[in-house]
């Protein structure tokens, strides 16, 4: 499910770029580039259409990411567990003959 998510997730982010770069702004931009959209969209232009897809795209990201967030925190992580100390005491260093234990 979460494979899922993330894979409609990435889908719906790419469709919102490219409608977005689709759109007409007051200049032109890349709608220029591909003519306008005049004739498929009908005589009033892309403006209307490009504006409700473009916000249902945007209503789709919004929604895939709070379920993706909600997943992941249903999800949870698992503590890794710590180290604790040693249960054996660590072995001590040998001595030099003749010397006393823990002496110089």
């Amino acid at each position: 499910m979460y494979g899922i998510l993330i894979f409609v997730h990435l889908l719906v982010s790419v469709l919102l770029i490219l409608v977005v770069l689709i759109q007409q702004p007051q200049k032109g931009g890349m709608a220029a580039i591909m003519g306008g959209g005049e004739s498929l969209f009908g005589g009033g232009g892309a403006a209307p259409f490009m504006t409700k897809i473009t916000a249902a795209l945007a209503v789709l990201f919004m929604l895939t990411s709070v379920s993706l967030v909600l997943i992941a925190a249903r999800r949870g992580r698992v503590p890794t567990p710590t180290r604790s100390a040693p249960t054996q005491p660590a072995p001590s260093l040998p001595t030099e003959p003749g010397t006393e234990e823990g002496g110089f």
